[in-house]
């Protein structure tokens, strides 16, 4: 027993005052999520230390929780919405709402005097100067950045914001989303040239106003709405900005809003509502087949029309220029049990056709492939020919310069033989005469 209370003392520290300000703050000391240096990454474009751990846990306060870390590389860094199934208690005092127009959700950054505009699968879609700080050159900071969640309208050239998460440089995603609508506000009222068109700032940026959860102010601001409206979404004022979806953030499209806020839309605001569409519970079991149904079809590959398509990836016909790994469609016709004989008949002539497609298929490439064979050896062979054709003309050319210089040596010894027995004869003579 004594052996088990030392080792147990060795191991465990028991103290009664938990909260001891001779240790470290408990909600401080713990591994909390660096916003500051997400921002950095951010405007800096610099993942190299990030260490992306998905099923790491975060304990906050004394509540133990999963936080969903952001994506590299500008994916994922944005905060979704979910359907409004039920509406909240408090949801006339502690929501607000915000009318989106119709545009495309982007992530915003500016920094070293340029305005970058990613899409949310991490693309950069668009490049461009502009007056908020850090976008242009004209701004002598350059320690300055800006990060927006936006949407962006192509028909007007405006980027809507929604959401501010960093504003010189001041990152704001642990704060509450009261305080980030009126910091957003403020700021924007502090540079009104944001919201002109200019040579510098050739986008404009319009903060989208936030209004109460009460049916009549709501149904105002639909009422007054100057522009196509695509959803509502409604914010809780105490949740902090989140990457990926929420609970605390919900969604629903103008058409639902008169069963389930009971409250009446404009006919103008009604263009996006499909035909089939009789009431919400309908609606939300359609989509959630149509997305059953998707990923039955990502997992397994069945098409509509009951036919199985297998993707079979190989090697092409060779590693040479242009040539690697392919995608092969291959079709199989797979009919079920209890199926008809008119639809077993039709999946197996679908079957037959597929088969005989692919068969004349590579029989043409086959073909094809051939006679760029044959025509490829015809233009070696003209090739070698040309080739000993030169080398032929070179050695005869070389041959005959040898023996024009033979000649020309031949004569010239000649021209000395002669010349030194025209020396001799007349030595001869001149000693004869002596």
């Amino acid at each position: 027993m004594d052996e088990l209370t030392a080792a147990l003392a060795s191991s465990f520290e028991v103290s009664s005052d938990l909260n001891k300000i001779s240790a470290p703050h408990p909600r401080f000391s713990q591994n909390r999520f660096d916003y500051l240096s997400h921002v950095r990454k951010l405007t800096e474009d610099d993942w190299k230390d990030d260490v992306d751990k998905a099923s790491e846990e975060e304990e906050i306060m004394d509540i133990e929780q999963t936080i969903k870390k952001p994506g590299r590389h500008y994916q994922d860094q944005l905060m979704y919405s979910e359907w409004l199934v039920e509406v909240p208690s408090d949801f006339a005092t502690e929501w607000l709402m915000v009318l989106c127009p119709v545009g495309k959700r982007c992530l915003v950054v500016t920094n070293k005097f340029s305005t970058k505009a990613y899409s949310k699968s991490g693309f950069c879609i668009n490049t461009f100067p502009s007056h908020l700080p850090g976008g242009n050159h004209s701004i002598q900071k350059r320690i300055s950045c800006c990060v927006l969640d936006c949407l962006y309208s192509e028909v007007n050239k405006t980027y809507y914001i929604l959401d501010l998460m960093c504003w010189n440089g001041h990152s704001v995603y642990d704060t509450e989303t009261e305080f980030r609508f009126f910091w957003l506000h403020e700021k924007i009222k502090e540079t009104p040239e944001v919201m002109e068109v200019s040579k510098v700032n050739p986008m404009k940026f319009v903060p989208l106003p936030s209004f109460a959860c009460t049916q009549e102010a709501i149904a105002s601001a639909v009422a007054s709405a100057n522009f196509e409206i695509d959803g509502l979404l409604f914010y809780h004022k105490r949740t902090h900005y989140l990457f990926g979806s929420t609970p605390l953030v919900v969604w629903l499209k103008p058409y639902m809003l008169p069963e389930i806020l009971g409250i009446e839309v404009p006919q103008c605001q009604l263009g996006h509502q499909p035909a089939d569409y009789t009431n919400y519970a309908d609606h939300m079991k359609k989509v959630a087949e149509d997305k059953e149904r998707t990923q039955l079809e990502k997992t397994q590959g069945v098409s509509s029309h009951g036919n199985c398509y297998r993707q079979r990836r190989g090697r092409g016909r060779g590693r040479g220029h242009g040539r690697g790994r392919g995608q092969e469609q291959v079709m199989e016709a797979e009919c079920l049990e209890g199926s008809e004989g008119g639809d077993l008949s039709r999946c197996r002539s679908n079957a037959k056709s597929g088969r005989k497609y692919q068969r004349d298929k590579v029989e043409i490439m086959d073909s094809e492939f051939g006679e760029c064979k044959e025509n490829t050896c015809g233009r070696r062979q003209v090739a070698k020919e040309d080739s000993a054709h030169n080398v032929n003309y070179s050695l005869k050319k070389e041959l005959v310069a040898r023996q024009l210089i033979a000649n020309r040596f031949n004569g010239r010894q000649q021209e000395c033989c002669s010349m030194q027995e025209e020396v001799i004869v007349e030595s001869t003579i001149g000693n004869q005469l002596a």
